[in-house]
């Protein structure tokens, strides 16, 4: 008996966050198949009779925080058997499975995903009927003041790293890694890591990744941001012909472009960028549209609340004129529930102005964690110069720009570095400390013990009310249709 009374007491708990605060789907299956049960519906009105007081503690606002370790799988070829970004307009992946930087036996897959899991578990001690206090104790060494009580949910984006061996043996090893939805054996299209963070719906996604190498003056750990939509309408409208004038451009804080390659400028691959962005062609150094390199309709290789209708691929397929469908800039226009979206405020909240002046909150998020990852690599003895809020990489990158939660999308560092390679393996909990505790500071705010330090954080919590709609929902709520 008493064995069925535990079984009610965490079921009749775990009602209460799902109804209060829509704390995560499988929870509303779970109770639906225990509710189905008779033997426990009398029990249940037993518990809420004999124990009222349990259920008018005192509840804290929750939030459901995804960690995402980048890549994860193997780029095994062929492409059209283990790539990624599955198009059903063509019926074929459009790109490689990106398996992750690695040097001498050290692989970024493997890295971020111990950081990641080391994070998760910091955070754990918030979650809803933790013990709390564990975390509240660790917040001491950052922060002056009592901290706001909050739950905190933490899901990981994927599962432990595949390898090589591990692949050889399997169908389909990139199944659990792919970014892009796509078909199983059968043919049926299954949710990709992009769909299953958005179905879970969190208000904040942290993305860690690393590099091979960068550019001598993206020094420390460095935000990957997408800009707001008015910069990108406006590369449109030069490409479209509507003025000759470069300064809308280099005037912003955002020319600091993702260089691929130095054949071309900075300007050069934002035009590059612009077109992908719009219509799915990049763009050869001519300006000339390069009709051979279609990288799909990316908000339609998504399970997401922006996707075109059922049989959008008959109209695409015709790529018409004047329609969301052209192939090239000039006769591109970008209309439907995508764009829509695009235009909104609540993108504009995520990729424009804010905290830093520029990259909205996804910026704000991504620099306020890298600085207390450096603080607190300082508070436990490691105090390097070379750690330190780096330059942002700007681009119309996949992750800050196809989920609805704030991005924080961070390079934490470079393998041919030999200062990074030593942080990366051995100051790894040091490192995951910092982003649990950065993660606490975004959602409720905190007061910097130590205000001096170079690269001390803000403190500053996000306000999450900004991205309530007017429908009832929350804009991390919307992006998937119930």
């Amino acid at each position: 008996m008493s064995g069925n009374v535990d079984i009610v007491f965490h079921i009749m708990l775990n009602r209460l966050e799902i109804i209060r605060y829509h704390v995560i789907e499988c929870y509303f299956s779970i109770l639906d198949t225990l509710v189905r049960r008779a033997v426990l519906i009398p029990l249940g009105m037993v518990f809420l009779v004999m124990i009222p007081s349990m259920m008018n503690r005192e509840e804290f606002p929750t939030f459901r925080i995804v960690i995402d370790p980048g890549h994860g799988g193997v780029g095994k070829q062929p492409m059209s058997v283990h790539g990624d970004r599955y198009d059903t307009l063509t019926g074929r992946y459009l790109d490689v499975f990106k398996e992750g930087a690695e040097r001498r036996g050290l692989k970024e897959s493997v890295i971020v995903y111990s950081i990641a899991r080391k994070t998760e578990k910091i955070l754990r001690s918030l979650a809803p009927g933790a013990d709390h206090d564990r975390f509240y104790q660790l917040l001491e060494k950052y922060a002056d003041g009592v901290p706001v009580k909050i739950n905190v949910i933490t899901k990981l984006s994927r599962g432990k790293s595949i390898t090589w061996e591990e692949a050889d043996g399997m169908e389909d090893p990139n199944a659990p890694f792919r970014l892009f939805d796509y078909p199983d054996a059968q043919g049926i299209i299954r949710h990709g890591r992009i769909s299953r963070i958005n179905a879970f719906k969190p208000q904040l996604v942290v993305s860690l990744h690393l590099a091979l190498s960068g550019p001598r003056d993206y020094e420390g750990m460095n935000p990957v941001i997408t800009p707001p939509y008015d910069l990108l309408r406006a590369g449109l409208d030069y490409l479209q012909g509507r003025g000759e004038d470069r300064g809308f451009f280099w005037n912003s804080p955002y020319s600091d472009w993702f260089i691929e390659d130095t054949s071309r400028s900075a300007f050069s691959w934002f035009l590059n960028d612009t077109s992908l962005y719009f219509t799915g062609y990049p763009l050869r150094r001519n300006r000339k549209v390069d009709l051979s390199g279609f990288k799909g309709y990316r908000f339609n290789m998504l399970d997401w609340a922006y996707a075109s209708s059922e049989g959008w691929e008959n109209a695409a397929r015709h790529h018409i004129p004047s329609s969301r469908y052209a192939q090239t800039p000039r006769a591109v226009v970008p209309e439907g529930k995508f764009w829509k979206r695009e235009r909104s405020p609540h993108e504009s909240f995520r990729r424009g102005g804010g905290e830093e002046g520029f990259g909205g909150d996804n910026a704000y998020a991504s620099y306020e964690i890298i600085r207390y990852i450096c603080l607190s690599l300082r508070l436990h003895g490691d105090d390097s110069r070379s750690q330190k809020p780096g330059k942002s990489y700007i681009s119309v990158w996949i992750m800050p720009l196809h989920v609805n939660a704030v991005s924080a999308f961070i390079e934490l560092g470079y393998l041919n570095r030999r200062r990074d390679r030593l942080l990366l393996t051995r100051k790894q909990d040091e490192i995951a400390e910092g982003i649990a505790v950065g993660i606490f500071s975004l959602l409720t705010g905190l007061e910097p013990r130590d205000k001096n330090y170079t690269h001390a954080p803000r403190g500053k919590g996000i306000d999450f009310t900004k991205y309530k709609m007017p429908e009832g929902k929350t804009y991390f709520e919307a992006v998937v249709n119930d």
